[in-house]
Formats: C-alpha cells, sequence, structure tokens
C-alpha cells in the first residue's frame, strides 16, 4: 500500500481501531468516526494519554499540547492525523 493510501481516512479509523483496543484493553471494542470520549467510559484522562502515546508512535509524529487538550472524538484524532501526516 502506497503512503497516499495508507493516510485515508478508513485505512487511519483501521490502525486506530487496534490503538485503541490495545490502549483502552479491550479487544472487543469497536470505534467509529463518530465515537466521543464521552461515548466511552474507559476513555479518562490516563486512557487519553496512553490513546495519545500510543498514535505518536503509529503514526510518528508529535501532537502538540493543544491538540492533545482539544481532541475529544476519533474524528479529531483522524483529521489531527491526516494534518500530521501531510
Amino acid at each position: 500500500m502506497d503512503t497516499a493510501s495508507n493516510n485515508t481516512q478508513a485505512a487511519i479509523l483501521d490502525r486506530l481501531q487496534e490503538i485503541f483496543r490495545a490502549e483502552i484493553d479491550d479487544d472487543g471494542l469497536t470505534i467509529g468516526m463518530d465515537t466521543r470520549q464521552a461515548d466511552l467510559k474507559a476513555w479518562d484522562s490516563l486512557a487519553h494519554i496512553r490513546l495519545v502515546s500510543g498514535i505518536e508512535s503509529e503514526f510518528d509524529f508529535q501532537f502538540n499540547l493543544a491538540e492533545i487538550e482539544e481532541i475529544t472524538s476519533v474524528r479529531q484524532f483522524v483529521e489531527a492525523i491526516r494534518e500530521h501526516l501531510q
């Protein structure tokens, strides 16, 4: 798969799915673009930091502090990842 196809919304969401499952420790968890932090009881402040760390490691970039504080949904994670990968 080339880099452009790895950066599609669907490809990013697939990779995020695995990160969420690992960091929230729920192999059956299914996320979608409309999944919000408020929707997942396990997505607390500590899980948020683990998610950020896992995403940074997987996609090889660093979020800035403002992004980390503002992101509260899968959609926002996908959009931020796409911006960093451009």
